[in-house]
């Protein structure tokens, strides 16, 4: 039971990530695998990912308001 509940949230996971790094622009396969092995322990990386390539295209003094 317990095993079925761990695989069922690593896929719960998996799509979590794929999503949020297709609305991002960042690789899919990339962070849906990571999300798959590692679950939410991914989610601060995603985030640094994140904002570094927001910083990459835009610029480290350029002020974005994200609504």
């Amino acid at each position: 039971m317990i095993l079925l509940l761990g695989v069922a949230l690593s896929v719960v996971f998996s799509i979590f990530f794929y999503c949020q790094a297709m609305s991002s622009g960042l690789g899919v396969k990339r962070w849906a695998t990571a999300g798959l092995m590692f679950g939410p322990f991914v989610w601060p990386m995603f985030c640094m990912k994140k904002r570094l390539k927001t910083y990459q295209r835009f610029g480290f003094d350029c002020l974005l308001f994200s609504a």
